[in-house]
């Protein structure tokens, strides 16, 4: 007998490694599936215990312009449009992030944002206020209003119990100060009043002018709570006008003639469409804040 391996041997280890290898492919593939069912759970919001589908879109389908173009008048800036809402199938519910002071768009997390403002989307509006409720707890100066298809307004969801303390303590500092401003400005009219008595001796007692019943006092307060504010009104304008004319005489003895003139290029490059002339107008403009910088130090 020869050592040589028969046709049937042959043929029956190329059929071991044709299964040895169909068993390696399949079990990739089983490894695959189970990679990318885990890559895909985590994309998805857990709330609860309980998976919640979700998707997250960019609300414009741009940026916006830079400070540069704003500030040179570049006509090439165009400001994004909003696409969001071409990306909510019917069925499904779309949740934006406000600051509740300002309006300005926030992010899930919180944060202030322009360009990079996202909507998150879910397939169910019980997910949508579950996931809203834990941001609003995780940060509670953001409001989450959420949307349907549409973009009709359907529910919004905040931090009641936050906004409440904050509303309590701006409401209380309100009131504060406009008592402050109700008694300074009725002791002044007393004082007032009492100076014109003095002045006005021949007048009798009876003659006198005096407050008298709730709504001779309602009166005398409300006299005195205009008087209060008029007088801050006057006083937050004077010191501004004040501080303006000693910054523009500061940087008036610090310019020249000559950078004078050349600032003054300032108002006729702006919004030039010549690149070039922006270029100027970015550079000159960068020159006269540093001066003002400068300036407003010393």
């Amino acid at each position: 007998m020869s050592g040589n391996p028969t046709n049937q041997e042959l043929t029956g280890n190329q059929e071991s490694r044709v299964n040895q290898t169909t068993n390696r492919a399949s079990r990739f593939d089983v490894l695959r599936w189970c990679c990318e069912a885990l890559s895909s759970l985590s994309k998805t919001k857990v709330s609860g215990g309980l998976f919640m589908s979700m998707r997250e879109v960019p609300v414009y389908d741009g940026d916006f312009p830079t400070r540069e173009q704003i500030l040179s008048g570049d006509p090439s800036a165009v400001f994004p449009k909003e696409s969001w809402l071409a990306q909510v199938r019917p069925g499904e519910f779309a949740v934006r992030y406000k600051d509740f002071k300002t309006g300005l768009a926030r992010n899930p997390a919180g944060a202030l944002v322009q360009s990079s403002e996202i909507c998150r989307i879910f397939s169910d509006l019980k997910e949508a206020r579950a996931d809203s409720r834990k941001v609003a707890n995780e940060h509670w100066a953001v409001l989450c209003f959420i949307y349907d298809h549409t973009g009709s307004q359907v529910a919004s969801v905040s931090n009641n119990k936050e906004l409440g303390k904050f509303a309590a303590a701006l409401y209380g500092g309100i009131v504060l100060w406009i008592g402050i401003f109700t008694i300074a400005g009725m002791g002044t009219l007393w004082i007032l009043y009492r100076i014109t008595l003095l002045i006005l001796k021949p007048f009798s007692a009876r003659q006198q002018l005096f407050v008298s019943g709730w709504l001779g006092w309602a009166g005398f307060a409300f006299a005195g709570l205009l008087l209060g504010i008029l007088a801050w009104y006057m006083k937050v304008r004077f010191t501004a006008k004040r501080s303006a004319a000693r910054m523009l005489n500061k940087v008036s003895v610090h310019l020249s003639t000559e950078q004078k003139k050349r600032f003054a290029e300032l108002n006729t490059l702006y919004g030039s469409q010549d690149p070039a002339e922006r270029e100027r107008f970015l550079k000159l403009a960068s020159e006269y804040q540093q001066i003002l910088r400068e300036t407003l130090k010393k």
